[in-house]
């Protein structure tokens, strides 16, 4: 199984550091760029999954790419951003959601995993986001007993961080930093391998 995890392209929060209004979870300039450079890159590759965010900048990012292959994506709720807070050590039992909604711009790129349009509450614990880290990394785990599978997930820097270290069972935290449309390629054969880390497009 190939797994691709690429952060998303750089929000209009990124470009300033105000993350305080709703819209600037939308893509700066700049972040429409890379989308676009992200989508040439990705041309060509074949996925047999492609996983997104609920999240806006997420959906833009790999919106382009949707748009030039003629595909749709799935949202799953769970890999939105998590774990920006102070660190704790074991996840919750459960995390609470809260509805959600695509632009109904690029609402027929996406469709909910089963069909439940939801994304995490603001604000949650270390502990829940870690929750929600834990299932997708299950899932990812249950993919991988397919071999010629291939996932392309488009995520958040720290939610990567946290997904990588369950996936390869670090002893300790590994930072795993991620720039905007930073990608990272893992295959699973018996054993989880990092094939590359946070390149960009154009190295690609």
């Amino acid at each position: 199984m190939n797994l691709l995890i690429v952060r998303h392209a750089e929000s209009k929060g990124n470009a300033n550091g105000d993350y305080s209004v709703l819209s600037h979870d939308s893509l700066s300039p700049q972040g429409h760029a890379q989308a676009s450079a992200l989508a040439r890159c990705l041309t060509s590759r074949h996925f047999d999954e492609i996983l997104v965010s609920p999240l806006q900048r997420a959906l833009e990012t790999i919106a382009p790419y949707l748009e030039t292959t003629h595909q749709r994506a799935e949202i799953w709720p769970e890999i939105a951003e998590a774990c920006w807070q102070e660190r704790e050590p074991h996840p919750s039992p459960s995390w609470n959601a809260q509805l959600a909604s695509v632009p109904d711009r690029l609402a027929n790129l996406f469709s909910y995993r089963n069909n439940q349009a939801v994304k995490p509450v603001e604000p949650e614990s270390f502990a829940d986001g870690l929750c929600r880290v834990h299932t997708t990394a299950q899932r990812i785990k249950d993919a991988a007993a397919r071999p010629n599978h291939s996932i392309l997930m488009v995520t958040h820097g720290l939610f990567i961080r946290e997904l990588l270290n369950l996936l390869f069972d670090t002893r300790s935290p590994i930072r795993f930093p991620h720039d905007n449309c930073g990608m990272t390629s893992v295959s699973y054969n018996g054993a989880w391998t990092m094939d590359f880390c946070n390149r960009q497009t154009h190295t690609i």
